[in-house]
């Protein structure tokens, strides 16, 4: 593991740039799509939206496009992480063309050329645009020339790389304007009328002061409460469309974390002591780096500030000793030292222009550079923008960090990456800083492969064992106390299992035709270092859930109702006759309670019972009450009543507010449900 690069995310900083158009020719190659895309054939559908399928080919094609967009803009695409949010992307592109954009075109809304023209190019710049930092100037600020720069170049970047972003963001834009349409309607409808204003008000100003006493419904069973299966079936019926339940599996599984064994720790500090021994004397540290250590070389500058998450380090570059090596850095399962490179003073950020050479034209880049620190004239030179340290390392284009270094305005960059000279011209920098360039050893302590054979022989061993029956499953791993773990609910497109991020194999064994209830799986491996082996113990289908499947839950809830309602006639009858709280708190074992300030438009009360909040708001001072509430029976008397005016209107706008954040949230979620969207992606990724 790479120590500084956990300094370099804790930046806080993300950052995506385009570099100069001409300069991209350089840095960029395109990507073909796989030939894995031909040979998939158009039956096979990754989903359907609005009654029409989405071929594998057609979303790869959307998925392909948008990744290309995510390393055009720098954005990390190589993990499991960065591959998913592309795929959601291009998910979510295909969602507005076929489902959303037609919704709003059928609402009465409409996106033309002209207006296109004005969120892009005109006096209404698009939020999508305003929000894009290669817009920006030197002062974190949206610049119009930036944008109209950047534009004109489109035609001229041959590589296409500059259009295809371009398309990209215009696409956005379009798509941005129709959901601020749409949801500006949603917001404009959430105005209440005089009459919903004027409840609102009085619901919320109308508070009450309460003396109550509590008395909990408890956990033993009330052996005189049954629930029929007659009353079963009858809730079962009546609520029936609130027991829709997507495809899911249920499972239990035993998982084996491959971790280093202690004999495998130990090696690996004495391989990592004794190479620290020739670290501490080497002379060409960049090779010894790349040749021993499990982290690359680094060639960043760092503030004492950004190294204090690693106190050995900060020690090290405060005692500016470049002859000493730091003392050792232990986290979990690796060790680490540092040895002081160089300290300079470097700036943040630079405003960069350039010009290219070929390595045959070196005479006429030192004749340009020449002329440059005497003229300082930027007219035959290309903007590259603002850039950091970050950003070069983004773009591969770490050769260029001499350019934040120092006050120099030009320098000369010979570029062995893509075979070309760069005079730079810094045309404004931020301040300088005191920065430090550490090298630095790591050994990371793996588990060897006899542990990895210990840790697979495990789960070898229930796997076979079980012989691919539950019942031989739960009996082995009672015996040997094994950590049984269930996993309910799981969908096609589960991802994640307990703490293990990518479990799409388990997941897929779950969901083959040939799976059954009662299978046990062979070992399933994960990431190269869990061992999974898992029993499937339930299988449901789309559509509604079987009445057997939530029998026990309705019952429960039959049940707590009947056996509140039994408990609230049981305390009436202990309770009659008496006049005052402390006689009734008596009388049921139990302390008197007070609450101020009880609303009924308002749940932030002591008590979040509504029934008990309704009960309250509806009586009158004096009068003792019993209501059964929802998890157990409230006797109360209400003190007194106010009528306040703290409840203005402007807190009805408030309240409506909610209401439209909350509706606008649905929004995609209700054009889903209308779409009858299904979504297979994960049978393919």
């Amino acid at each position: 593991m790479a120590v500084l690069e956990k300094i370099r995310v804790k930046l806080g900083i993300l950052i995506a740039v385009l570099v100069g158009v001409a300069l991209l020719s350089f840095i960029l190659d395109p990507q073909t799509l796989r030939s894995a895309v031909e040979m998939m054939s158009s039956e096979n559908k990754v989903g359907e939206m609005a009654g029409e399928s989405i071929s594998y080919k057609d979303f790869y094609e959307e998925y392909d496009r948008y990744q290309k967009i995510a390393e055009i803009t720098g954005q990390k695409v190589n993990d499991e992480q960065g591959q998913s949010a592309v795929r959601d992307a291009a998910w979510q592109s295909i969602f507005d063309n076929q489902v959303f954009i037609p919704k709003a075109k059928a609402a009465g809304f409409n996106v033309c050329d002209e207006e296109l023209m004005d969120l892009t190019q005109g006096s209404s710049i698009s939020p999508v645009l305003l929000q894009q930092a290669n817009f920006y100037d030197e002062n974190g600020n949206f610049s119009r020339e930036r944008l109209a720069s950047f534009i004109q170049s489109v035609d001229f970047d041959e590589t296409g790389y500059a259009g295809r972003y371009w398309n990209f963001l215009e696409e956005t834009v379009l798509r941005s304007q129709y959901y601020a349409k749409y949801g500006s309607v949603i917001t404009n409808s959430c105005v209440p009328n005089a009459i919903e204003k004027a409840r609102m008000i009085a619901e919320n100003n109308n508070t009450c002061d309460v003396d109550y006493v509590f008395v909990p419904l408890g956990f033993e069973k009330d052996s005189t409460v049954t629930v029929s299966k007659s009353e079963i079936s009858a809730y079962y019926n009546s609520h029936k469309n609130q027991m829709k339940q997507p495809a899911n599996r249920s499972i239990e599984y035993v998982m084996f974390e491959v971790v280093p064994s202690t004999d495998d720790i130990n090696a690996a500090r004495e391989e990592f002591d004794n190479l620290s021994a020739e670290f501490a004397v080497a002379d060409n540290l960049k090779n010894f780096v790349a040749l021993n250590s499990d982290n690359k070389w680094d060639s960043f500058y760092y503030t004492e500030d950004q190294l204090s998450s690693i106190p050995e380090f900060k020690d090290l570059a405060v005692s500016r000793d470049k002859g000493g090596i730091s003392a050792v850095h232990v986290e979990e399962n690796s060790f680490s030292v540092a040895r002081l490179v160089d300290e300079r003073m470097v700036a943040d950020s630079v405003n960069v222009y350039y010009k290219a050479f070929q390595f045959a034209e070196e005479e006429q880049a030192d004749a340009f550079v020449e002329t440059l620190k005497k003229s300082s004239s930027k007219e035959d030179l290309t903007e590259m923008g603002w850039l950091t340290q970050e950003i070069l390392a983004a773009n591969n284009l770490s050769e260029f960090s001499p350019v934040l270094y120092g006050n120099d305005k030009v320098v000369k960059i010979k570029s062995t990456a893509n075979q070309a000279i760069f005079v730079l011209y810094a045309d404004q920098r931020t301040s300088l800083h005191k920065k430090y360039q550490l090298a630095t050893f790591v050994k990371n302590v793996l588990p060897s492969e006899e542990t990895y054979r210990d840790f697979l022989m495990k789960a070898t061993d229930l796997s076979d064992g079980s012989k691919g029956k539950y019942e031989n499953f739960a009996q082995i791993v009672k015996e040997q106390n094994l950590p049984v773990v269930p996993a309910n609910g799981i969908v096609e497109s589960t991802r994640r299992i307990g703490e293990v991020e990518n479990a799409r194999e388990v997941v897929r064994w779950a969901f083959e035709k040939n799976t059954k209830v009662g299978n046990v799986s062979d070992v399933i491996v994960v990431d190269n270092k869990y061992y999974f082996v898992a029993a499937l113990t339930e299988a449901y289908k789309e559509g509604y859930m079987s009445l057997s499947q939530v029998s026990a839950q309705i019952s429960d809830y039959l049940y707590a109702e009947k056996a509140i309602n039994n408990k609230c006639a049981e305390i009436k009858g202990k309770i009659a006759g008496m006049n005052s709280m402390e006689e009734i708190a008596e009388a049921l074992n139990t302390t008197v309670s007070h609450n101020t300030g009880v609303a009924f438009g308002s749940m932030q009360n002591q008590v979040r019972d509504p029934k008990f909040i309704g009960a309250v708001a509806a009586a009158k001072p004096g009068e003792l009450k019993t209501v059964a509430g929802v998890m157990g029976v409230y006797v109360f008397n209400v003190l007194n009543s106010d009528n306040g005016s703290f409840f203005s209107e402007e807190d009805v706008k408030t309240a409506s507010s909610r209401t439209t954040q909350y509706q606008s949230g649905i929004l995609q979620n209700v054009l889903a449900e209308e779409a009858d969207i299904k979504d297979h992606r994960a049978k393919f990724f």
